[in-house]
């Protein structure tokens, strides 16, 4: 058999970056995986795959999910105000048990026991707390009640009706 010069002894050669000798795999645990890519590891059927959109839907898509984020965002600021409101303490409303009827525009006001004072022109009323009536109504006075105050004295009231003078009436009820 002949064969060509030098074809026997041929040497082979490698390229500059790889080794010689067995390549060493690490055995795989679990501990050696970074924690960050298990979050990106999904399972998909590359059949589901949305394909995209041509240009004028991507932009119509884009605008809807824009548009839905923000309301999404105000029904958000919405809800948590109504909840701030519900969680605020509601003052009790008490419905209102009568009504008094008044032909004037009163100038001022005063409750005491179970009295309110009303002062307007030309004098004063007294009226029941509870049943709306007037008991009494002293129009001697020729100047406007501008103020008035009422205290409670255990049995008695002292009333001090203010004119537009200035001038006090201590009247004992």
């Amino acid at each position: 058999m002949s064969f060509p010069r030098g074809s026997q002894t041929r040497k082979i050669k490698h390229p500059i970056g790889t080794r010689k000798g067995p390549l060493e795999v690490p055995p795989p645990t679990e501990k050696d995986w970074p924690k960050d890519d298990e979050e990106d590891h999904v399972l998909v059927d590359p059949g589901e795959e949305v394909d995209s959109l041509p240009q004028p839907y991507r932009m119509i898509n884009k605008l809807v999910n824009l548009l839905f984020d923000q309301s999404w965002e105000i029904i958000e600021e919405r809800k948590a105000l109504r909840e701030a409101e519900s969680s605020q303490i509601q003052p009790t409303i008490y419905p209102p048990l009568g009504e008094i009827q008044l032909n004037k525009m009163p100038n001022c006001m005063a409750v005491s026991q179970d009295y309110v004072f009303i002062g307007g022109a030309k004098g004063f009323s007294i009226y029941n707390l509870y049943s709306a009536k007037q008991i009494y109504a002293w129009e001697k006075l020729k100047v406007d009640v501008t103020s008035i105050w009422a205290t409670d004295l255990g049995n008695e009231i002292l009333i001090a009706p203010v004119d537009e003078m200035g001038i006090v009436l201590h009247l004992p009820f």
